[in-house]
């Protein structure tokens, strides 16, 4: 096999993957033609379609193959070795499969479900608006209900598939309780191509996606049916949401996939160029490069497949999960073309090769289904929500015997003393011994001391008027952190108290 299985994976899926590396092979050099040319390629997809490729992750009730997201990500990973082709099923998936059989009403599911899986529509999601990009809550797109219709008004941009796509998934502003709330204004419609009122109004051309389709859509007075709705009216935000979390897993696939040929091909190269009479795969720091990027191949690809079985497993995974796969497969996909160009020299800057194509393919991921920055934010805001899992447990300290900081679990030696704004003083001053860079929160205290939140708060109201502490306060006026001051400090305790010094030096000896 050209793309490693994992041990997880059943006889199926393993079969799966073996099927599209032979099917790969034999399309490659047509791929490489119809991206040169510029052209969709319509030969490729109508193959894939036949083949059932588009069902992968369609229940086999519905005639599709039933192999859920980690299908889906096998299928994403070969396909990303053609160009063009991995990105096309991918935007495909987006445009309602994940949405319809998460959200969708069993109706829908009947209609649309099947022309998936037998490849008869190809869809793309349209959330771009040009005040809408990173800011995706802040759509104008408007969906009025009128006599049981919808009625949608605006404009959508950076549209990959414009014009080539049966059925697009279409995130317009609604109302909902007269409420003005932007995350519960927001309504999903399956909307599809040739509906009286809906136009491709421009088409982009986009860096790496040659052959690709990218553009603006233009919906004046589109009337839609009411059971084109996917979802409640007012859920797209969860809609949204939920169908971005699917469509980062299965993007990072697709890197996967072209990261592993970009990095074949490196190795064949750099065996191949002789430069000051060897080789350059003999040069350590070229070495070095290709292991750096043959170990965050693997990295971004043993997470994606992990994740995607978690969700077979139906397990809920965290957003961030999806988050991470994306934001290090596209950076470091990103990387690789970017220092694959520059082993390569002169020859990485021709298109003759496909390394150029890597990094151009690779900065569209960054960008897309969020650009790399939000993903950060997700990660972050995720780990913020889940604070549990993420609290430190353990208080830096001195330690009374060999007099040096050690990360302690023990209690704290001022645990249920008499809170009063002296004690609590004290406590502060100990504290600055190790950590003379930081606050103490109200928590930190009630841990320290055992003592009552009310209590503490006023204790230290009390010594931020007698102006012995620094108090950092939230936006509602609370103290939230104190810090002894250096009055507080002198007050607390002598100034040997805070002198330490490590070994070799006489403290004796030091003005």
């Amino acid at each position: 096999m050209a793309v490693e299985s994992f041990f997880w994976w059943t006889e199926e899926q393993k079969e799966l993957s073996n099927r599209l590396e032979k099917f790969v092979e034999s399309n490659i050099e047509l791929a490489d033609k119809t991206y040169w040319a510029k052209e969709y390629p319509h030969e490729i997809m109508n193959q894939i379609s036949q083949l059932g490729l588009m069902g992968v992750a369609v229940p086999k009730e519905y005639g599709g193959i039933g192999l859920g997201s980690t299908g889906c990500c096998i299928v994403a990973e070969q396909l990303g070795r053609l160009p063009g082709v991995g990105n096309l099923f991918v935007i495909s998936m987006l445009a309602g499969l994940h949405q319809l059989l998460k959200f969708g009403a069993k109706e829908q599911k009947e209609r649309w479900l099947p022309q998936i899986a037998a490849g008869k529509t190809l869809g793309t999601i349209c959330i771009t608006e040009p005040f809408a990009g990173s800011d995706a809550s802040n759509i104008n797109t408007t969906a009025e209900l009128v006599d049981g219709h919808w009625v949608i008004n605006g404009k959508k941009r950076m549209i990959s598939a414009a014009g080539i796509a049966t059925r697009y998934l279409v995130y317009a502003r609604t109302k909902k309780d007269d409420s003005d709330l932007e995350y519960t204004n927001i309504t999903a419609f399956m909307i599809e191509k040739g509906t009286p009122g809906f136009h491709v109004e421009k088409i982009n051309s986009l860096i790496g996606y040659d052959n690709i389709p990218n553009g603006y859509l233009d919906f004046e007075d589109v009337v839609v049916p009411d059971e084109n709705r996917i979802g409640g009216i007012g859920s797209g935000w969860e809609v949204m949401m939920s169908g971005l979390n699917f469509e980062r897993l299965i993007a990072a696939a697709v890197v996967s996939g072209s990261m592993i040929d970009t990095i074949k091909f490196l190795l064949h190269y750099t065996d191949r160029r002789v430069q000051f009479k060897q080789k350059i795969s003999m040069f350590s720091n070229i070495q070095m490069d290709i292991a750096d990027f043959i170990a965050k191949s693997n990295m971004v690809r043993l997470y994606t497949f992990y994740t995607a079985a978690e969700l077979d497993k139906n397990i809920k995974i965290r957003m961030d999960k999806s988050s991470i796969a994306k934001l290090y497969s596209t950076e470091w996909a990103s990387a690789l073309g970017l220092k694959g160009i520059q082993i390569m020299g002169g020859d990485g800057l021709t298109k003759f090769y496909p390394v150029e194509r890597t990094l151009r393919e690779s900065k569209i991921g960054e960008i897309v289904a969020g650009t790399n920055e939000v993903q950060k934010l997700i990660v972050y805001r995720t780990a913020m929500a889940n604070r549990k899992n993420y609290k430190y447990p353990y208080r830096i300290v001195m330690d009374p015997e060999m007099n040096i900081p050690v990360q302690s679990a023990k209690e704290s030696q001022f645990r249920d003393i008499e809170i009063n704004a002296e004690n609590i003083l004290k406590v502060l001053a100990d504290d600055y011994r190790c950590n003379p860079g930081l606050c103490m929160t109200i928590n930190d205290l009630m841990a320290c001391t055992n003592g009552k939140k009310a209590a503490i708060i006023q204790a230290v109201k009390e010594l931020d008027e007698m102006q012995l502490v620094y108090v950092y306060k939230s936006e509602k006026g609370a103290a939230s952190m104190v810090k002894a001051n250096y009055e507080g400090l002198r007050k607390a305790f002598p100034r040997e108290y805070y002198q330490w010094f490590p070994k070799g030096y006489d403290g004796d000896k030091l003005f």
